[in-house]
């Protein structure tokens, strides 16, 4: 949370701080005092701002910079944390298939093509990284680990995979070559014995099985013969989805009936 340089002097005296305000920037104030003249708050939406603002007050607001959205996000994952409730009951195994759930809920949308349900999937694919983030921010782990480490991490890793980005976004990047490069620094950073080291394995076979063959064939090790018959164990995997997901059409069309009739039943 930044503060206007216009608003220093504002506050100075007292101040009645708003319960949105994050805990690090209420812990820089002595207290907080109802019915201030000064209020702090980061919703000039909320009731209590609309209020002063109604009464003549004057609004001193810093400019919105992109990403303001997801520090209030983490300050929000922080206070409901602070509540000691359903949040700090869960852990990692927990969470585990809110988050695979969540994915697939992300990719509906996408293959939907609808763009509301897009906006409000990713919001909850965010959550589970800011919970997951929480969690891992009260282990005692060494080294540590919080959302602004993940994000740093996440920002050296950018940027030492793409040397590009030390340019200008006016010059055009040979998509080919940006690839080679992540590749090459990639290979270089991991440092792996095999190609088959660091692919995930809990994700479903037939998705395991196409990184498993695209890794191969990248090493340039994969045999024709063993290609052959796991792409025919793969065709049995892909039919037997197809026949498990008609099944499953059928039942949800069934439930939605047996549903339909049930509501209907009450209202009779």
């Amino acid at each position: 949370m930044s503060v206007p340089i216009d608003a220093l002097t504002a506050l100075v005296g007292p101040v009645e701080i708003a319960e949105d305000v994050p805990a690090q920037v209420r812990d820089r104030f002595a207290e907080s005092v109802p019915g201030a003249r000064v209020l702090v708050t980061t919703d000039p939406e909320c009731e209590a701002a609309r209020s002063r603002l109604e009464d003549g007050a004057r609004l001193i607001a810093g400019e919105r910079v992109k990403g303001d959205g997801l520090v209030a996000a983490s300050a929000l994952m922080d206070r409901m944390w602070s509540f000691g409730g359903w949040e700090v009951a869960q852990t990692h195994e927990s969470l585990s298939n809110y988050l695979l759930e969540e994915t697939y809920e992300v990719l509906d949308a996408i293959l939907a093509g609808d763009r509301e349900a897009l906006n409000e999937e990713l919001g909850d694919l965010l959550l589970q990284v800011l919970f997951h983030a929480r969690i891992a921010e009260c282990e005692s782990t060494a080294p540590p680990v919080d959302i602004d480490t993940i994000a740093g991490a996440l920002v050296a890793k950018l940027c030492h995979r793409s040397p590009h980005l030390a340019g200008e976004p006016s010059e055009s990047v040979d998509i080919a070559a940006q690839e080679r490069a992540w590749d090459a620094l990639k290979a270089a950073e991991k440092a792996r014995a095999s190609s088959m080291d660091g692919i995930a394995r809990s994700q479903p076979p037939l998705l395991l099985a196409e990184k498993v063959l695209s890794r191969a064939a990248k090493a340039g090790v994969i045999e024709s013969a063993d290609e052959a018959d796991l792409e025919a164990l793969i065709e049995q995997c892909r039919r037997a989805d197809t026949a498990l997901l008609g099944a499953l059409d059928m039942l949800i069309a069934d439930i939605r009936i047996r549903e339909g009739r049930r509501f209907q039943n009450m209202e009779d």
